[in-house]
């Protein structure tokens, strides 16, 4: 489980990127900025603040693109072991749920809530959904209103479309979102 991490993070503090284990590349909506630990993905998330004062770094995207190939031949039970999360039980249950949405395809917030046998918690569930750390991986994007409305996105309604409309024309390659 470890290898692939190991290598990533190996690879990134040999001087490709921070010694945090972090950098940024441009992903098919946006630009990103991700962090790693020994332990696993810590962070991915829009970056355009960040972005237009820092240059993306091509030795870290063909090491993520390589990563990313990796973990997206693996069940969504496996990869969530490639996470180095920190979040309260009721946020891990949450982001654990959206890890299992298939790509392509959307779910309501009381999906997830009934999902995580709390079905009265639908409001608690967005909040747990806005503050997952790693975007496009754990899919938040793919959570919609039960009324089939978009509702609202950390980073904005027309990136969260995007998205949506991007995991469609990828289909079941979740590597085209970073090519």
């Amino acid at each position: 489980m470890a290898s692939i991490n190991d290598n990533l993070f190996t690879m990134m503090t040999n001087s490709t990127v921070s010694k945090d284990g972090s950098s940024r590349l441009l992903a098919h909506c946006g630009p990103v900025s991700i962090h790693f630990s020994e332990k696993g993905l810590k962070q991915l998330y829009f970056d355009d603040k960040l972005w237009r004062n820092n240059k993306p770094n091509y030795k870290f995207r063909e090491a993520f693109i390589d990563w990313m190939a990796y973990y997206q031949s693996l069940t969504p039970a496996t990869r969530w072991k490639y996470f180095a999360l920190e979040g309260t039980p009721f946020q891990l249950s949450v982001w654990k749920a959206l890890n299992e949405i298939p790509l392509g395809k959307t779910v309501s917030y009381q999906y997830i809530a009934e999902k995580i046998d709390r079905p009265k918690a639908t409001r608690a569930v967005g909040t747990a959904v806005g503050a997952n750390p790693i975007s496009i991986l754990i899919p938040c994007h793919r959570v919609i209103q039960a009324s089939g409305a978009i509702g609202n996105y950390r980073w904005g309604a027309d990136r969260k479309l995007a998205l949506l409309d991007a995991e469609q024309e990828a289909g079941s390659d979740l590597l085209r979102l970073f090519t």
